[in-house]
């Protein structure tokens, strides 16, 4: 285990440089070595950032997470914080401001702040250190023991992937399994378009991705962890969970998410 978070942490010490030919801050657009200065990290640590609603080991144990969510058909869910600055400003450049740079910047606040609590503080980058509580490490501590064997992106449209030129979801899963050495495949299919999930209501999320996903393939993991960027309702992530399990019905699966939407 000690090996597997001294990698993890390892994957984020290599600089980023921009389009422009020098290294910067993707948010504060500072010099700096790294993708997220330490002045950045450390001030989001210091108003918060992570804690707003992860009290729990496992946001399905979180109240007000699991209040808003369609009965979960999956084991764990996991995600940074609820919707806010900067996810949210990160996850629509991703999506709709054609940077798919930013998928590296929210994978990186996912391995620090659900995973790295739990690595040793002076194996990381500068970026990545200071864990901000013990409490954080006991959340994480069940996770980093309970490591999936197969990270599986939500997969998109074939509509919406001509017109991003990429599936946001498997950037996320791209990163996070570099930084995590798992593997990822895209075992599930998208097989039909639907309507984007922020203009319906939950029963109308649910009738609009009702089969709308497919897995034809066996498993050999017994754990897999689906990622996808926000998670409002659970309705998509549901569908891709019950495509999986046609086949796969023994396997756990985790969720991991950049964010949770918490509705009113």
């Amino acid at each position: 285990m000690q090996v597997f978070l001294a990698r993890c942490a390892a994957q984020f010490k290599t600089p980023i440089k921009s389009a422009f030919g020098h290294q910067h801050c993707y948010l504060c657009h500072q010099y700096c070595a790294h993708i997220v200065c330490h002045y950045c990290i450390d001030t989001l640590v210091e108003r918060g950032f992570g804690q707003s609603v992860l009290g729990a080991q496992d946001l399905l144990r979180n109240p007000h997470v699991l209040k808003n969510l369609d009965t979960p058909n999956y084991d764990h869910l996991y995600a940074i914080d609820n919707y806010v600055w900067p996810i949210n400003k990160l996850v629509l450049n991703m999506k709709f401001a054609h940077k798919p740079v930013a998928a590296r910047v929210l994978a990186m606040m996912f391995m620090r702040f659900v995973f790295a609590p739990c690595i040793d503080p002076t194996n990381l980058a500068p970026s990545l250190a200071k864990p901000n509580s013990s409490s954080g490490c006991a959340r994480n501590n069940a996770k980093a023991n309970d490591i999936p064997q197969l990270l599986v992106p939500v997969p998109l449209s074939n509509k919406r992937y001509w017109q991003r030129q990429y599936n946001q979801a498997q950037l996320l899963c791209d990163w996070l399994s570099k930084a995590t050495h798992i593997p990822n495949k895209a075992i599930v299919q998208r097989v039909k378009h639907t309507l984007a999930q922020t203009e319906l209501d939950k029963q109308q999320r649910i009738t609009n991705v009702e089969n709308a996903f497919k897995c034809d393939l066996i498993l050999n993991a017994s754990h897999v962890a689906i990622i996808d960027d926000v998670i409002s309702t659970g309705v998509t992530i549901n569908a891709v969970c019950r495509a999986i399990k046609i086949l796969n019905p023994t396997v756990k699966i985790s969720v991991w998410a950049m964010a949770v939407t918490l509705l009113n």
